[in-house]
């Protein structure tokens, strides 16, 4: 079957259910009901005032201040911050597991965030961090001699010019529109605009989308890409492994396209061997980023990044 034909496939099986109510929003609406339950509040709207001065720590002067919890439980929008998110998650009085899932599932984010580097005694920062590094370094294993030569790359500084290589693969995955511009790749300064963030992203610090996550994932692991890899890192640096009901806080279902993308991919792996699995691979991905791109479906273009512009 041609790979266009295969995209058009796994995306339209994406695209069967969009447009329902997010689960994760359903599932937050039931954390309101038990709040108001617990407090014995009838009104929505009083919910909302106590909630407003449980996170805030002061009543609100006038109704509009607290509106904004109205919309983040009726789906009209989302906390503006990650502390905004867990503030709400803690004034909702949830445990442990839910605060975890508000994050991870409704904010479609991490559990956890690094603004600097911790002390050594902060052992799920560096746990994690040990996972992405071993990650890079398997990644740069896989850089072959020609390709070193190629972009002007001594042995000795492959370590240090890992955005280039990250940007100059990033291009093979995305639209032609960006693939076909005449960049000279052995010159560095090309990807320089990405340095910053994709360093920042490798220590695990700051905010991370999980949609970013799943890219460096996607990039750094190949060859070796399956459904439980990508689920396995997922869960091991803090975000929701991929779920077919899962939704982006837009309400795209992102997941389910990923798990029937990948788990093609290993089937055509195991059919066609490693090498021409990964060529399928990298020109489904380009492929699906097209279509995604004419769609006007730019939240599910996971592969696409604002410093490729």
């Amino acid at each position: 079957m041609d790979i266009s034909k295969e995209m058009e496939q796994l995306l339209a099986a994406s695209l069967k259910n969009q447009g329902t109510e997010r689960p994760e929003l359903l599932w937050l609406q039931e954390q309101f009901q038990r709040f108001m339950a617990m407090e014995g509040l009838d009104s929505k709207k009083e919910a909302d005032r106590r909630l407003y001065q449980r996170m805030y720590g002061k009543a609100p002067r006038k109704d509009s201040e607290f509106l904004k919890i109205r919309y983040w439980r009726t789906g009209r929008h989302v906390p503006s911050s990650y502390e905004e998110c867990l503030t709400f998650g803690q004034a909702l009085c949830l445990e442990e597991e839910q605060l975890r899932f508000l994050m991870q599932g409704y904010y479609d984010g991490c559990d956890q965030i690094f603004w600097k580097e911790p002390g050594k005694s902060q052992e799920v920062y560096w746990k994690r961090r040990t996972q992405l590094d071993q990650l890079v370094e398997g990644y740069l294993c896989c850089v072959s001699h020609k390709r070193m030569k190629q972009m002007k790359i001594p042995r000795e500084q492959l370590c240090h010019s890992i955005r280039h290589l990250y940007y100059t693969d990033a291009l093979h995955y995305v639209s032609r529109e960006y693939t076909r511009r005449k960049y000279t790749l052995e010159r560095h300064i090309t990807s320089i605009n990405y340095d910053s963030e994709l360093s920042r992203n490798l220590k695990l610090l700051g905010v991370i989308p999980r949609k970013t996550m799943i890219r460096h994932l996607f990039i750094l692991g190949m060859p070796n890409l399956s459904l439980e890899f990508i689920n396995e890192m997922l869960r091991n640096l803090g975000y929701l492994p991929l779920q077919p009901e899962h939704t982006l806080r837009t309400g795209e279902r992102l997941d389910l396209l990923l798990i029937q993308l990948l788990l093609w991919y290993e089937a055509v792996r195991r059919e066609r061997g490693v090498k021409e699995g990964n060529q399928w691979m990298q020109k489904g991905l380009r492929t699906l980023d097209e279509l995604l791109e004419q769609k006007g479906l730019k939240h599910q273009r996971f592969m696409f990044f604002k410093a490729l512009e």
